[in-house]
């Protein structure tokens, strides 16, 4: 199973439009394809980033385009990216994400989630991505929150990521702090420091689903 991220970065003085111009692209591709696509917005890390994913259990199937249903109206999504390229301010970036791991109940997309990258070198890949599940079952413990563990070599670099998912983010501040102040949390995160070679700097964001 693979994850599929684009990310966005918008004209920050254009947000309102740019977010209207995405969920009505996105809305539209959910339409016409077999693939529930989340639009994502940053509200904690840098404005005017918003992501686009998808779970992708056929990568050749997903690249084709075989999802898109035969009698889709392709014709009528050109105003639409119109409207969203108009407000793009730098050029996308595309990733596949390989799912290590999973805890919690991700039946249902959350609202709210974070998602925090590691990156090491590539020979530490191993060692960090099976701290990274410690770290991900013990933020469960603590927190109940779902949390996938995941990672990518090609496009972003040797990368380790958790994704957790809130219903608010109250939730989130509550449960971020809850698992900072673990002991058990502490611990894993002082282990991933201590690999050689890893100098444990993490890229993080908090975004809210658009659809």
């Amino acid at each position: 199973m693979k994850i599929w991220n684009r990310v966005f970065l918008m004209d920050p003085g254009r947000q309102g439009e740019a977010s209207a111009a995405l969920v009505a692209a996105h809305e539209a591709i959910n339409g016409m394809s077999g693939y529930g696509y989340n639009l994502w917005e940053t509200v904690v890390g840098t404005q005017g980033e918003y992501g686009a994913s998808a779970l992708v259990t056929d990568i050749d199937a997903f690249d084709s385009g075989e999802s898109i249903y035969a009698d889709a109206d392709l014709e009528a999504m050109g105003p639409l990216v119109t409207a969203v390229n108009d407000c793009v301010s730098g050029r996308p970036e595309d990733s596949f994400w390989d799912v290590s791991h999973t805890v919690g109940d991700w039946s249902e997309t959350p609202a709210f989630v974070t998602n925090v990258i590691h990156r090491a070198p590539l020979p530490q890949m191993g060692a960090l991505t099976g701290i990274a599940i410690g770290v991900a079952d013990r933020l469960h413990d603590v927190t109940n929150t779902p949390i996938i563990v995941c990672t990518s070599v090609m496009g972003t670099g040797p990368s380790v990521r958790l994704i957790l998912g809130w219903d608010s983010l109250g939730s989130w501040s509550d449960g971020t702090a809850r698992g900072m102040a673990d002991p058990g949390f502490q611990e894993r995160i002082g282990a991933a420091g201590a690999l050689p070679g890893v100098t444990l700097l993490a890229e993080s964001n908090v975004m809210r689903r658009l659809v």
